[in-house]
């Protein structure tokens, strides 16, 4: 008999082997429980900066306008003890734009994310696959923090060529804000799918996906909030550094850096950084969906 695929679980390629483990499911294809992820970690510090509109606005996709000044936040984040991986850890960069999407039926107000690395692949392969993440890969160096000097700073880099630096300096603690870096508002990402066919002539599907559910909606799979988190936010300066990259730097991904480096850093607007722990459920993304 020929392997089945169960209806309600996920999968991700080769499927013939059964259910997906990864973030939102055990290998059975049931959810992990709260008290099966324990407790995870994360340091994320950001840098947001001004930049030329029009060069920004070139970067967003149908239906995308930016929201208010054209500001790009890069961050870096270090994640610890993740249950889906076993205890394990990996970094982050992530690029983020503050926009509004108009859809066919709803305008939502958030952040546009083009572009994010992480350093392992699982990761990579479930965000890109399940949530519509644009995520690549790349070596995060391990996170470089001194809070007795008050900075923190990180990088990344494909084999040999490093194309950005960050840093965070002249941090003070910040009281009774809970909020996490950015511009606020649901995270925002624009999934294509190519479909397999002769010289890629049949294109792909696109698609939006949010990490809010619908407006007037109940529904939130998310047990768990903010609140939950033992937290402390600190603000200070930064500065972001990305490092232009030939074809044979970074064969398939120096488009991308150089387009990045192409955006003009007119005048650094903030610099973040938060410390946060509780229920390792935190990082399982379920509350993503495609919008119209």
């Amino acid at each position: 008999m020929s392997a089945t695929m169960k209806p309600g679980v996920r999968y991700r390629m080769p499927t013939v082997f059964g259910p997906a483990p990864g973030p939102r499911q055990k290998a059975d294809g049931t959810p992990w429980t709260l008290e099966e992820t324990g407790t995870m970690g994360c340091t994320w510090f950001a840098v947001t900066y001004r930049t030329d509109r029009a060069a920004l606005e070139a970067l967003l996709p149908p239906g995308f306008q930016l929201r208010g000044e054209p500001e790009v936040s890069v961050s870096f984040s270090d994640f610890r003890n993740l249950y889906w991986l076993a205890g394990r850890g990996y970094g982050i960069v992530i690029v983020d734009v503050p926009a509004i999407y108009t859809g066919k039926t709803q305008v939502i107000e958030g952040n546009f994310c083009p572009v994010m690395w992480e350093g392992r692949p699982d990761a990579i392969l479930t965000g890109r696959e399940e949530l519509g993440f644009p995520k690549l890969f790349a070596e995060i160096s391990p996170l470089d923090i001194s809070h007795q000097a008050g900075r923190a700073a990180g990088s990344a880099k494909w084999f040999e060529h490093k194309f950005m630096d960050i840093e965070v300096h002249d941090l003070s603690p910040v009281e009774g804000d809970k909020s996490l870096p950015g511009s606020g508002g649901p995270a925002m990402f624009y999934k294509y799918m190519p479909r397999t066919s002769i010289g890629g002539s049949e294109g792909g599907t696109a698609c939006v996906t949010s990490s809010y559910p619908p407006p007037g909606s109940t529904a939130d799979p998310s047990p768990i909030k903010l609140g939950d988190f033992a937290f402390k936010k600190w603000k200070g300066k930064g500065t972001v550094k990305w490092h232009r990259a030939t074809f044979e730097q970074l064969p398939t991904s120096f488009h991308i850096v150089n387009a990045l480096d192409d955006l003009k850093i007119l005048e650094y607007v903030r610099a973040e950084m938060v410390e946060f722990s509780g229920p390792g459920l935190g990082v399982w993304a379920n509350t993503m969906r495609t919008v119209e």
